[in-house]
């Protein structure tokens, strides 16, 4: 017998409202909370609107349509699984944000290595929602992940992080200029990438 699939709700914005897909009930998929959504955005949602995003580990893509919701203006979807990816591109289509939308089937972690943004593009936001065990079984992967996004993303860029735990200090860049949150279970690491020297 077929699993059914659970469906999630869109927070705010011009979808507010609209439900959309989230994995069957045999899937490994763990999407985020509407609560961690909400706390999220409560926090970005000023630097949302008029920017791209980028949603690493998309999963469902419940971040990047939240933020195309919200007034992003395009929103690239990271994920391995060629079933996962089938799944967000089935939400963009029921929220109509098809245009707006690109889904890569890739490692994230490779496709991080290979990211040559234009400056000239301006700031984008960044989420980053590996397993959770990635933080302690493949802490190399993860601590240069969060280096090449510091590197190479724009100034005025964003990036926020999830995990099950508090985030080891050795994998954060400058640790200190990260702000570390707790919603639950979850704990966010999130940092806004300013110009050399303006960074507190």
């Amino acid at each position: 017998m077929q699993e059914g699939r659970g469906t999630m709700r869109i927070i705010a914005g011009i979808r507010r409202g609209h439900t959309i897909q989230g994995p069957s009930g045999s899937d490994r998929t763990r999407p985020t909370s509407d609560m961690v959504r909400e706390s999220i955005f409560n926090i970005v949602g000023p630097e949302v609107d008029g920017r791209p995003v980028i949603d690493l580990f998309a999963g469902t893509g419940a971040l990047g349509l939240e933020a195309l919701s919200r007034g992003a203006t395009s929103a690239t979807f990271v994920e391995k699984r060629g079933q996962n990816a089938a799944l967000i591109r089935k939400n963009l289509a029921t929220l109509r944000f098809e245009g707006m939308g690109e889904v890569v089937v890739a490692n994230a972690y490779a496709w991080v290595n290979q990211l040559e943004p234009d400056a000239d593009d301006g700031p984008v936001i960044v989420f980053i929602d590996p397993p959770y065990r990635d933080y302690e079984q493949q802490p190399g992967k993860i601590r240069t992940l969060f280096k090449t996004l510091v590197e190479r993303l724009p100034v005025g860029s964003m990036i926020v992080a999830e995990a099950g735990g508090r985030p080891d200090p050795e994998l954060l860049p400058d640790p200190d200029r990260w702000d570390l949150r707790r919603y639950g279970g979850t704990h966010l690491a999130i940092r806004a990438l300013e110009p050399p020297g303006e960074e507190e």
